[in-house]
């Protein structure tokens, strides 16, 4: 049956979202631009982080309170005096809502990745917190944990359980006496669908071999698993999100019994004909994160789950989503395999521009044209190598640029304009530089921008920053007068790394902080820019911006990147008196990026103050999970890059309820 997101289509346990108002949640507010309509309502739920403006809303799935509507760049929408329209759907700030975390982590540490790795831009994850800031076990096991095992045991509230289970599980350890496994297997039977499906999630973010059993029994619907549940059958919303931590549990694990386990519950799923498409979606990403490709150790087990989703999907019976998978599992290169991959996306592209109807698209679901073409842009971009570096790969390169220029659908041109920035190379720079020239200025440019700041990024992590390509950026950033063009040419100039940007970014912030979406991303770029000199500058907007969300939250993870110690304890202390929903979300996204053990006992505290509102408790619990969590980039970046939002799953993102707007 239909169901208005977020609603639940599981049989007996479905929830008539429309007969309730909507309740304040932890979730963040990311999902495809596809909205018509907009209405205010609470912040959603789910340990999750306000991403603020710039991440909009499907149909039905609200705006955070307060949050402007976002608008389509064009005549009668420039920064002031314009009147919101219906947004563009393809916007790029979707897509840079997806895949800024690795650009906004504190940059690396000399140790980080060797210089030409596809990683080699991306960061590390607090890499320079002074050693003295970060938690040591002792307050893990001995604090954090036991404040949020007694929180969780103690209220039951929807909010105060997901962002505590959650923040367990990114913790992923416990001291003797607690087993972590047990209190998220008890949740399971919970009456709130949205707790069920956080402990199934759960259980394999926090990576432990004992999770293994239950995870395959949920998403098997085998007794063992509807005894969990304590129902007649596992109903499909929570095997998707089991099937989504099994494969999460499997990536973290060295294991190849492990491995092998979840690969083959995984696959019966997708090889069975009885899955629902959330199902299958579920089944075909979890097994696309099953191996990294950098684990040599796996990689016959990566081979061998390509081959068989490429089968898969010849056969007509994958979905759109499942070539992302497919590039994952490869990652770059010019093996047989990765070949085989190339051609047939290359494929896929070239007979949707020659008008092929039957091109790659006999897909079990109907409607799937321009999100196939989608996803075998964004897969190429995974997939191909520089023409500098393998020359075969010129023709995937071409391919790309044809269609990012003629392509019949507007969303699969944009990302193949990304996949050119993805690939890198002197050729695709040169290419993106020249057809910026002709471009549209208000929807074409910002995407070429932000590819050409992919580029330039790994050039300036190598010291090499792309004057001409800054300079370019900086006459027309001063000339364009759209919000949407503005933040997208802001953030690609902090990309270039380029020094002499500073006063430019600097004065582009002061002129437009009270812009909510403008004075988010002026502070990330400065931020991406690694100007120590920012870290003033971001100090005071955090002091100014107790009741601008977007901005607070930018500017906070701004200073975390630039290294700024003594940021955290600003935070911490507005979070105690603030009383805004998305104030709080954002301050705890900020506190956990940072990562300050300096944040403990207050927000410690604040767990156990019952004159704090549940929400207020919830957000502190999700703050400590970020301080005290093992991963080095958040928990769902395997599953969140390069994602194809134009084919919209619930369980994977909705906007409030999917795996990708989870804190």
């Amino acid at each position: 049956m239909a169901c208005t997101p977020p609603g639940r289509c599981d049989g007996a346990n479905a929830r008539d979202y429309s007969a309730e108002p909507m309740k304040p949640s932890l979730r963040a507010p990311l999902a495809p631009l596809l909205a018509v309509y907009f209405v205010a309502a609470a912040l959603p739920a789910h340990g999750g982080q306000y991403r603020g403006p710039g991440a909009p809303a499907m149909p039905g799935v609200p705006l955070p309170p307060g949050a402007p509507v976002p608008t389509t760049p064009g005549p009668g929408t420039p920064t002031t005096g314009a009147q919101p329209t219906i947004p563009d759907e393809v916007s790029w700030q979707v897509w840079w809502e997806l895949n800024k975390d690795p650009f906004v982590q504190p940059q690396a540490a000399a140790t980080g990745p060797s210089t030409g790795s596809d990683d080699f831009y991306l960061g590390r994850r607090r890499a320079v917190r002074i050693e003295t800031l970060a938690p040591n076990a002792a307050d893990v096991l001995e604090v954090v944990v036991p404040a949020l095992v007694a929180l969780l045991e103690k209220d039951r509230n929807r909010d105060v359980q997901t962002a505590c289970m959650m923040a367990l599980a990114k913790i992923g350890r416990a001291p003797q006496g607690v087993d972590l496994e047990a209190l998220f297997v008890a949740r399971l039977a919970r009456d709130n669908q949205e707790v069920r499906e956080t402990a199934a999630l759960a259980l394999g973010v926090a990576g432990r071999p004992a999770a293994v059993a239950p995870l395959l029994a949920l998403v098997r619907d085998e007794p063992a698993g509807r005894t969990l549940c304590e129902r007649a059958k596992v109903d499909d919303r929570t095997r998707a999100f089991a099937a989504y931590g099994l494969g999460l549990l499997a990536r973290q694990s060295d294991d190849a019994a492990v491995k092998l386990a979840a690969h083959d519950a995984l696959w019966a799923l997708l090889a069975g004909e009885e899955a629902g498409r959330d199902l299958r979606v579920a089944a075909a990403n979890a097994m696309g994160v099953l191996v990294d490709p950098k684990q040599a150790r796996h990689r016959r087990l990566a081979w061998q789950c390509v081959d068989e989703l490429l089968g898969h999907y010849r056969s007509g019976r994958g979905d759109a989503q499942t070539p992302i998978a497919i590039a994952r599992l490869a990652g770059r290169g010019d093996s047989v395999i990765h070949r085989r991959c190339k051609d047939l996306f290359v494929g896929v592209l070239r007979a949707a521009d020659d008008g092929v109807a039957d091109a790659r698209l006999t897909v079990r679901d109907i409607g799937q044209r321009n999100p196939t073409m989608q996803s075998a842009a964004l897969a190429l971009g995974m997939l191909a190598l520089p023409v500098e570096q393998c020359p075969d790969d010129a023709g995937v390169s071409r391919a790309l640029q044809a269609h990012a220029l003629k392509g019949s659908e507007r969303l699969a041109r944009r990302f193949a304009t990304m996949a050119l920035g993805r690939i890198g190379g002197a050729g695709n720079r040169e290419w993106l530089m020249t057809t910026w020239q002709r471009a549209n200025k208000n929807l074409e440019r910002p995407w070429l921008a932000l590819a050409l700041g992919l580029i330039a990024a790994r050039d300036a992590a190598a010291g090499k920053p792309d004057e001409a390509l800054a300079r370019m950026l900086i006459d027309d950033l001063k000339e364009s007068s759209y919000v949407e063009v503005q933040g997208a040419f802001a953030l690609a100039l902090g990309m270039t790394g380029w020094p002499q940007a500073f006063p430019t970014l600097r004065d582009f912030l002061r002129e437009h902080e009270a812009t909510e979406t403008l004075g988010g991303y002026a502070c990330v770029a400065l931020a991406l820019l690694g100007e120590p000199a920012a870290a003033q500058l971001l100090g005071e907007v955090v002091e100014r911006s107790a009741r601008r969300p977007f901005v607070l939250q930018q500017a906070a993870v701004g200073l975390g990147r630039l290294g700024d110690v003594d940021a955290n304890q600003k935070l911490v202390a507005m979070i105690e008196r603030s009383e805004s929903v998305a104030v709080l979300a954002a301050l705890a996204n900020a506190i956990g990026q940072i990562g300050d053990r300096r944040a403990i006992p207050l927000l410690v505290a604040l767990t156990k103050d019952d004159a704090q509102t549940k929400l207020g408790r919830a957000f502190a619990a999700a703050a400590l999970g970020g301080v005290c969590e093992r991963f080095a980039l958040p928990w769902n970046l395997p599953l969140s890059r390069d994602a194809n939002y134009g084919a919209p799953v619930d369980t994977l993102s909705n906007g409030a309820t999917g795996v990708l707007d989870i804190l």
